[in-house]
């Protein structure tokens, strides 16, 4: 252990070795956080002889989480039982534990985003309420924020006047089908953690408590750990306020500028010392954040290379700017840097569009982080859907889901049907029988009678069958493989190797975790729900596209942050007060730190909102950084490639008219280029004789 010591800096030392009170370690971006909480619980269990199954360890992603255990397994051994957990999959096993104490059954259902949205619709059309006011998506984020905290109910009615009845005819639709979202989870935990007893033997229970990213926490979370924590005051946590991202999801900076207050006798560590970014980016990054005044206050360092200056490109269109990444991302890759050495973020992903289509035109493939994940694929949901009701009598969220799929003739009129059986009976296996009997036509009755038998089929398929054949079972009795062939031609092929795929992937499950039979199914499951976007992220050949909020927790060797206009970055729904500003700063501190060797910003002058080209002011950001920093870089003005004159078509017709000569038509006005080089394909208008398409090596670009 004195080895382990060795390996780090004063202040990480002495973050591990302290227990004496309640212990807040400020960590800086790049400053070695998880190196400290890992050796930290190696310490405690080597040195200390705490029982590694006693220790709890929170953090916020199920990647984090993972990559956190490994890194403890390395330096204890992998047969030592750390508990390592997000706070929604801890609040699982609470649940699954004490589900009783909060009126559900063990085996309840984990609504997923498109669930949550699909009852939401249910509720609306139940109380007889506009559709498109009351649109699901925009329901589901304002019930979320009453839950955990972020507004009141009685606040919340200034969105929606219906909202009381809404909020209790959902959470009565919840409770009915045994089911939780993922604010419950939380909710539900605390609730357990307030009965007395309860606390008392988790607080007794776990001698100690480690909660990472702390600044992320929200209201519930903190009485979670308040709860667990208790009076003898074991815990650790670890954050910065810089990097407190997640206000308008709850999260509440408080948590961590009012630690001492909170925490009597509480210690203060700052991690200060940077082991990622060059001298000139993280300088760049502490002007920008010192202009902040909801923070603790510290002053990153490094004995890293000074590096490069940080590039600024400002374009004169969004197009240009797309087009200025991607070539700068070819130039880059050509130098041997490795496409998943770079990453693009943007604001919202809106601006990813230009980017990707800029990306293609040049052959650059690239990975959307917090695109359609692989879990919400429609053929992945069928199929774990089928695999819920294999396990739980009562998902009735699955059996709708399933009821069509494959198609059976079973239309609305059939569901509504069903619906109304819901309301008496709660077993998919009792709801069917009385369906079955109430239906006239045959076909139909015969379509469910045929549902019901194929999941009694599948009922004990789960502990006879390894993962990936209970997957192939599942597709052949349910005749999937035919239903993808016929609905989805065109893709059918990457359908089927999607649900293959996912056979592999609970394989892999089983072997890692050693889980078998429901038990794996349960736990596996509750991962797929819990999951964020980064656990998609591809360890492949590929240039990563993502949202700042995305990009918190990794690095990349090069990084462009583009969109740095006022009202894109900083967001326009950002400017009414100097907390939101703040917020949107500290969004920028956190893209910037993201980079270790070469950061690019890009603005446009122009950006197309709303179909036309409007002006723009530069993000307050980039006057941020002190200007000794910056090296502009300048637009190539001569020697212009037939290609370059391609693809700039696309810009300058933005801008103004883009005229082309041609030796039959004469000149042309350009409307359309597709393809790139000397054989893209131009749409250009010609006076006498009207729209023409002809390849870009028979015309003339007139300047």
């Amino acid at each position: 252990m004195k080895k382990l010591l060795n390996e780090l800096n004063p202040q990480q030392r002495e973050a591990v070795l302290y227990f004496d009170s309640p212990l807040l370690i400020l960590a800086g971006a790049g400053s070695g956080k998880t190196r400290v909480i890992t050796y930290k619980i190696a310490y405690m269990v080597r040195e200390l002889s705490f029982s590694p199954e006693r220790i709890l360890a929170i953090t916020f992603t199920n990647k984090a989480a993972r990559e956190m255990k490994e890194r403890v397994e390395k330096l204890l051994g992998s047969d030592v039982p750390v508990f390592v957990s997000t706070f929604h999959s801890f609040c699982v096993r609470l649940l699954r534990s004490h589900a009783a104490k909060v009126g559900l059954k063990p085996n309840f259902v984990i609504v997923d985003t498109e669930d949550k949205k699909r009852l939401l619709k249910e509720v609306v059309k139940e109380l007889n309420l506009d559709t498109e006011l009351y649109s699901p998506s925009a329901l589901s984020s304002v019930l979320s924020n009453i839950k955990n905290g972020t507004f009141s109910l009685d606040s919340a009615q200034v969105y929606y006047d219906r909202i009381s009845p809404i909020f209790e005819l959902y959470n009565r639709k919840l409770k009915e089908l045994n089911a939780v979202d993922f604010d419950d989870l939380l909710l539900y935990g605390r609730d357990i953690l307030s009965d007395e007893r309860t606390r008392s033997y988790y607080e007794r229970y776990f001698q100690y408590l480690l909660i990472d990213e702390y600044q992320d926490t929200n209201r519930i979370q903190y009485e979670i750990a308040r709860s667990i924590a208790g009076r003898k005051g074991n815990i650790c946590v670890v954050g910065d306020e810089d990097q407190c991202i997640y206000t308008w999801r709850g999260a509440n900076i408080e948590n961590i500028l009012s630690f001492e207050r909170d925490f009597k006798n509480a210690k203060v560590i700052k991690l200060e010392k940077n082991y990622r970014c060059t001298k000139v980016i993280l300088e760049a990054a502490n002007a920008v954040i010192s202009n902040n005044r909801l923070r603790k206050g510290k002053r990153l360092y490094t004995d890293n290379q000074t590096g490069e200056p940080i590039r600024l490109f400002r374009a004169e269109t969004d197009s240009e700017e797309s087009l200025f990444v991607s070539k700068a991302i070819k130039n880059l890759i050509k130098k041997g840097i490795s496409p998943k050495d770079i990453a693009v973020f943007y604001r919202t992903n809106s601006l990813s569009r230009s980017i990707e289509d800029a990306l293609r035109r040049e052959g650059i493939s690239y990975q959307i982080v917090g695109g359609v994940k692989f879990y919400e694929r429609k053929e992945i949901k069928d199929i774990l859907a089928y695999l819920r009701l294999s396990l739980f009598e009562e998902d009735l969220i699955s059996l709708f889901r399933v009821l069509n799929v494959p198609k059976r003739g079973l239309g609305s009129a059939v569901e509504e049907r069903l619906r109304r059986i819901t309301e008496r009976e709660r077993s998919w296996s009792g709801v069917l029988s009385k369906l079955e009997g109430e239906l006239r036509m045959e076909k139909q009755r015969r379509a469910v009678r045929e549902l019901r038998e194929t999941l009694e089929i599948l009922k004990g398929k789960t502990s006879e069958l390894s993962p990936y054949e209970l997957i192939k079972f599942i597709v052949t009795v349910t005749n999937y493989e035919d239903y993808l062939r016929n609905e989805f031609k065109e893709d059918f092929e990457q359908r089927l190797e999607n649900v293959r795929e996912l056979g592999n992937t609970i394989q892999e499950f089983s072997e890692r975790t050693g889980l078998k039979g429901e038990e794996l199914y349960l736990d596996f499951l509750t991962t797929v729900t819990l999951s964020s976007d980064q656990d998609e992220i591809e360890n492949a050949e590929k240039v990563t596209l993502m949202t700042v909020h995305a990009s918190k927790g990794l690095e990349f060797p090069v990084v462009f942050v583009t969109g740095l206009e006022e009202g894109v970055f900083p967001h326009f729904k950002s400017s009414d007060s100097s907390e939101e500003i703040e917020e949107e700063r500290r969004l920028f501190y956190v893209a910037v730190t993201r980079a270790k060797r070469l950061l690019t910003l890009s603005y446009a002058k122009k950006r197309r909102t709303f179909g036309k080209l409007r002006d723009t002011k530069p993000s307050r950001f980039i006057s941020e950084i002190p200007s000794n920093l910056i090296k502009e870089v300048k637009k190539r003005t001569r020697g212009e490639t037939l290609r370059e004159k391609t693809e700039n078509l696309e810009i300058e017709k933005s801008r103004k008219p883009k005229l082309v000569f041609h030796k039959k038509y004469g000149k042309g006005v350009v409307k359309r280029v597709d393809g790139r080089g000397e054989n893209a394909k131009v749409t250009a208008f010609f006076s006498n004789y009207g729209e023409k398409t002809i390849i870009m090596k028979f015309l003339k670009v007139l300047a």
